[in-house]
């Protein structure tokens, strides 16, 4: 056996954990400058919203979230496939039509579909919280999302 053999890894440990350190330290970097780049927690970019959107943040604040879905590219990804109850579990309230406020009502009617292209035809539809953002229902499912808002 050779004696200097045991000490030849030593070094090289050493040196790997010399980069991982260094590698956890950038991580750490990109992260704090997300979360202070981002810090409005209505922007669809704030960890907060981020992590909420994959289903990791129980503790976001629905209103913001709801919010947060104005800028959001693909929003209707959120809500898409969802059930009435899975709606309610996930934004905390839905809104029947008949709840709606009147500004709101007008989104389902068939003088907003030319000019949203909103196509409800007859569908149900059900408000997020108490927002714009209409929800569009067939066979008890989420499969569009429209902003009603500046018709």
């Amino acid at each position: 056996m050779n004696p200097g053999a045991g000490k030849r890894w030593i070094p090289r440990i050493a040196f790997a954990a010399f980069f991982v350190a260094i590698g956890m330290l950038l991580s750490f970097g990109i992260f704090m400058f997300w979360v202070t780049a981002y810090p409005e927690d209505y922007d669809p970019k704030n960890i907060d919203y981020v992590l909420w959107t994959h289903g990791l943040n129980k503790n976001m604040n629905l209103d913001d979230a709801v919010g947060g879905m104005t800028h959001d590219t693909w929003s209707v990804r959120l809500v898409k496939g969802l059930s009435k109850e899975q709606l309610t579990t996930r934004f905390g309230n839905i809104r029947e039509l008949k709840a709606a406020r009147p500004y709101d009502r007008l989104c389902d009617s068939p003088d907003a579909v030319g000019q949203l292209g909103v196509h409800p035809n007859g569908k149900e539809v059900v408000f997020l919280r108490d927002s714009d953002w209409m929800a569009i229902l067939e066979n008890d499912r989420a499969v569009d999302l429209v902003l009603c808002k500046g018709y």
